[in-house]
């Protein structure tokens, strides 16, 4: 990966990732295993392709701003709990200059955010829709830039707002100044704590979704097209997981930022009693297990990777293991709701 020395070269590297994910898991490793492997390589294309784009920058005579930066990874990427195909969720952050300076650091930080999106796009990281990535100057800035927009989020929980911090709250550092991330992430934490009502706001919309389970333990299945007779593992299932472990971690200012060091952590705290965070990770794995395999057999078959797959294509028992993480999901959205829906002492 460190030899590679082209954005075709990373490119086809990429493309390697179902080979590997293919042969991780048939091999004895643990779906968090498996995740965190591919985690690994998707950020080392990643800062292999960051490197090569700064590089390209300098020899085509760009003058680097002399001030300490550092690139983040967002979402999944943050929450090192990629698959195969996750889209580039991505931002800078900035160290805090004069006003006068802000031409210098977007004559070199602008040009460079198009050509990594543009080069990430091509090693086989899609633009992500809501257009959470560096290019968009709504995703890179100062520090006192950053907790302005943090600010504003916190202040006004408006839907929208709501759905970047869900994204942005995992942020990790790939490249840069890691002094500036931790300057970050406690401004996200002096933010929160500001504002007591953020989280049951947050709580409202990221928990909108219900298990696609009905009352009898029937699957719920979309009824129309493109997913027609096919269910998500992830919308109303893993999301809500890692959402309401996100909150839970960000009220009580929580470092971590994968799912499963945030739930060990709210164990330690006696936030989680060991027996509930055990059926929780159990549900986890369980539902990446099968979206993982799934967006295997898609990819196999010339199609696009997806989290929707038909339920009654696996077999009983793992029909009766999704049912059975999907009532794990159902309970801890209940408690959650109960614990954030009720004044914080």
């Amino acid at each position: 990966m460190n030899d590679e020395t082209s954005i075709e070269g990373l490119a086809a590297t990429r493309k390697e990732l179902l080979t590997v994910a293919r042969a991780l898991l048939t091999e004895t490793h643990s779906t968090p295993e498996v995740m965190e492997i591919i985690s690994y390589i998707h950020h080392s294309i990643i800062r292999k392709t960051y490197q090569l784009c700064f590089a390209e920058m300098l020899a085509e005579g760009y003058r680097r701003p002399t001030i300490k930066h550092c690139f983040l990874l967002l979402g999944s990427g943050g929450r090192r709990e990629m698959l195969l195909n996750p889209d580039q969720d991505n931002g800078f952050i900035f160290e805090d200059v004069v006003d006068a300076r802000l031409p210098e650091i977007e004559e070199f930080f602008g040009p460079f955010s198009d050509k990594l999106v543009v080069a990430l796009e091509k090693v086989g990281y899609p633009l992500c829709d809501g257009k959470v990535m560096c290019n968009n100057p709504l995703w890179r800035g100062r520090l006192t830039d950053w907790q302005q927009r943090i600010h504003d989020w916190v202040q006004n929980p408006e839907p929208q707002k709501i759905r970047y911090s869900s994204i942005f709250f995992d942020f990790v550092r790939l490249e840069g100044d890691s002094a500036l991330a931790q300057s970050l992430r406690d401004i996200v934490f002096s933010e929160i704590r500001s504002s007591e009502g953020f989280l049951s706001h947050m709580l409202s919309l990221d928990l909108r979704d219900k298990v696609p389970l009905g009352l009898l333990g029937r699957f719920l299945v979309n009824k129309e097209a493109p997913h027609k007779g096919c269910l998500s593992v992830n919308q109303g299932s893993s999301s809500c997981i890692v959402d309401c472990i996100r909150m839970f971690a960000l009220e009580k200012g929580m470092q971590q930022t994968t799912t499963l060091g945030r739930l060990n952590a709210l164990v330690e705290r006696k936030v989680f009693e060991t027996d509930t965070a055990e059926h929780i990770k159990a549900a986890l794995e369980a539902l990446n297990f099968l979206r993982l395999r799934n967006e295997i057999l898609l990819a196999e078959n010339g199609q696009q990777p997806s989290h929707f797959l038909d339920p009654y294509q696996l077999s009983k028992s793992e029909q009766e293991l999704l049912k059975e993480a999907f009532h794990v999901v159902s309970k801890l959205q209940d408690a959650t709701k109960r614990h954030f829906s009720k004044p914080c002492i």
